[in-house]
């Protein structure tokens, strides 16, 4: 069988049952619809049949010469190896002085200017 022919076998019982479930849809909506047809039961029986007909027959095709005519996926990329875990940052067992923190951060410099310049504005609102 040739991969043309097992394709075009695939859709076309596609298209019937898509054209079963159409009619469906038609008569459950609009049973109406259906000029000279007071039958609607049977209209429906006949066309359920038609589309499970279809499909199973599309499904059977499909379990047993599918494989043969569809590409095999390539294998799934392996996921990247798991990132290291983050280092452990050890306390430092001595604290710091201030003169020795003063030193190292310039956030805690700028932080202890603003206290000192605050602390002189405070003083010299209460002299007033």
């Amino acid at each position: 069988m040739s991969k043309a022919l097992y394709e075009a076998t695939i859709l076309q019982l596609r298209g019937r049952a898509l054209e079963a479930y159409a009619a469906l849809e038609m008569l459950f909506d609009n049973p109406s619809s259906v000029p000279d047809h007071t039958e609607w039961v049977e209209e429906i029986v006949k066309h359920a049949r038609l589309l499970a007909e279809n499909e199973n027959v599309m499904v059977t095709l499909q379990q047993y010469f599918g494989p043969r005519f569809t590409p095999q996926a390539a294998p799934a990329p392996q996921p990247p190896p798991a990132a290291a875990p983050p280092p452990t940052v050890t306390p430092n067992p001595t604290p710091l002085s201030e003169e020795e923190l003063l030193k190292r951060s310039p956030t805690y410099r700028k932080s202890m200017e603003t206290a000192k310049l605050k602390a002189s504005l405070a003083e010299k609102k209460k002299k007033k």
